[in-house]
């Protein structure tokens, strides 16, 4: 992790998610480390049948996730939400005044450009299209009828999230994989990568006047220099 006639990224959450954030921050900007999510909070995410969410497992890179969605707050332009680790001050990527080291947002994909968020990266990502821009910090995937935007505070991390996807609420198999291909086709559309490949090729870039939204994501990079897609 769009456009004001289908699912901006200026978007708000309703009260009730924002007290659940707002409770979260204040949680993980204490002075003790926050704590791993509860098993009844996670069997309770876990039970979310819109769509398919995904995570990277209960922890990544020494990041417990210590928070997660609610199916009976869920809010669909806002998507479905995992949350890892804790605060680390007052930053770019703030919920409620936290930093968090890692989210991972799954939406149902509408229909919209990627130009705005400044120099950017096709690449290939489990066979499926995903494009990365913010210095590598922020990577957004397609597959199914979903798009996965994962947000770090760092590329490494980022790239290390993405590789570790797998879906959450439900179990690939033979006739469901875990990333099937995106039923739609992302605008503007990526490099042709090769068949199976899930490393970083292709690149590209555009400008455009999306902003995406500061609670989610980055604030978007200077389109400057950026060549059309």
């Amino acid at each position: 992790m769009r456009v004001a006639s289908v699912r901006s990224k200026q978007r708000l959450r309703p009260a009730a998610v924002l007290a659940v954030a707002g409770a979260m921050a204040l949680a993980g900007c204490s002075t003790h480390p926050p704590q791993p999510i509860s098993t009844t909070a996670l069997a309770a995410a876990r039970s979310f049948k819109e769509y398919t969410v995904y995570w990277v497992g209960p922890s990544l890179d020494g990041l417990h996730l210590t928070d997660a969605d609610s199916p009976f707050e869920f809010y669909a332009p806002v998507g479905f939400t995992m949350y890892y680790g804790a605060c680390e001050g007052r930053g770019i990527l703030h919920d409620g005044g936290c930093t968090l080291p890692l989210k991972i947002t799954t939406s149902i994909y509408s229909p919209h450009s990627d130009a705005s968020f400044g120099p950017q990266q096709w690449v290939s990502l489990h066979g499926v299209p995903a494009v990365v821009y913010d210095g590598g910090r922020d990577i957004e995937i397609y597959t199914d009828k979903m798009d996965i935007d994962i947000v770090a505070d760092s590329a490494a991390r980022a790239l290390t999230a993405a590789e570790a996807l797998v879906p959450f609420n439900r179990t690939p198999s033979p006739n469901w994989p875990a990333f099937p291909q995106p039923s739609y086709i992302p605008n503007p559309p990526p490099v042709t990568a090769a068949p199976g490949s899930t490393g970083l090729t292709g690149s590209t870039g555009a400008t455009s006047a999306i902003t995406p939204p500061a609670e989610l994501e980055p604030a978007p990079q200077s389109a400057t220099g950026a060549t059309g897609a």
